[in-house]
């Protein structure tokens, strides 16, 4: 399944396997968003752009390899796919982009720029995109941006300028219980909901992938999450790894502030 979150952008998200060591954990510490009754999954999310040209960004995991392609045939129809954006050579990000490119062979592969460790991924026939580039897909217009907080160093964030929409890749991921999936973030949280459920929620999901918030400069991190918000100012966020954000995206956004501390205080929980 599929849902469009803005004209021209729908989301395409794999829910993943129960993840009964997180459950475990979240069971063990009392989380206090946690049900015991229901199942933990971290999704897999990707989205595509379509104006008069269509770009997908990121493909799903291996396990999503049938899902992506049947989505795209669904959405496109008989019209091609034009480019295929991987945000970092990850598996869940970029684990199906052998098929993507075998079923829409004229599709263009994207790929970030810097650092030039392109041949160990096999990217090096990519088009490199970086931090000011652009592709006009005629209607939605897609710019290209560092990528501020990141689980790879071969990495690169994405918006899409006329909807402002901010695809943060593993920033500002969020796991989700059964029945939550494809829901947006106002679906699955009520907006009354605590700040210290959320940051909760978050920080389960940036402790085991961007465990190295341990050793960050919180300060520094702190000034980097304002400084988001002031370039790129987005009016929807589109991460890879938890529900879109449509409602309140600089609270969000605040609140990672928060995530950052307590990683830095308490350290890495568990792997994904």
């Amino acid at each position: 399944m599929s849902r469009e979150i803005a004209q021209g952008i729908h989301w395409i998200q794999e829910l993943g396997p129960a993840r009964t060591e997180i459950g475990e954990s979240l069971l063990r510490r009392g989380a206090p968003w946690f049900d015991r009754d229901r199942t933990v999954h971290v999704p897999q999310n990707a989205f595509l752009v379509v104006g008069n040209e269509s770009l997908l960004f990121d493909t799903l995991s291996p396990l999503g390899s049938d899902q992506i392609i049947e989505e795209l045939e669904s959405i496109l129809g008989d019209r091609p796919l034009d480019y295929l954006v991987v945000s970092h050579p990850d598996v869940p990000h970029a684990g199906n982009t052998a098929r993507i490119l075998r079923r829409y062979p004229e599709a263009r592969l994207v790929a970030p720029r810097e650092p030039a460790t392109h041949e160990l991924y096999h990217l090096e026939d990519s088009l490199r995109v970086g931090v000011g580039d652009y592709l006009d897909l005629g209607g939605p217009l897609i710019q290209f941006h560092e990528a501020t907080f990141l689980d790879a160093a071969l990495s690169v964030w994405m918006s899409e300028e006329t909807t402002g929409t901010l695809f943060p890749v593993d920033w500002l991921g969020f796991p989700l219980l059964d029945g939550e999936g494809l829901s947006f973030m106002d679906e699955v949280v009520d907006p009354e909901t605590p700040d210290d459920e959320l940051v909760d929620r978050l920080y389960e999901f940036h402790a085991r992938v961007m465990f190295w918030f341990q050793y960050a400069d919180v300060e520094k991190m702190k000034a980097e999450t304002d400084m988001v918000l002031m370039r790129l100012h987005p009016l929807i966020i589109a991460p890879s790894h938890g529900p879109v954000i449509r409602r309140e995206p600089q609270r969000l956004i605040q609140l990672m502030k928060g995530v950052v501390e307590r990683v830095h205080n308490t350290g890495r929980v568990g792997v994904l």
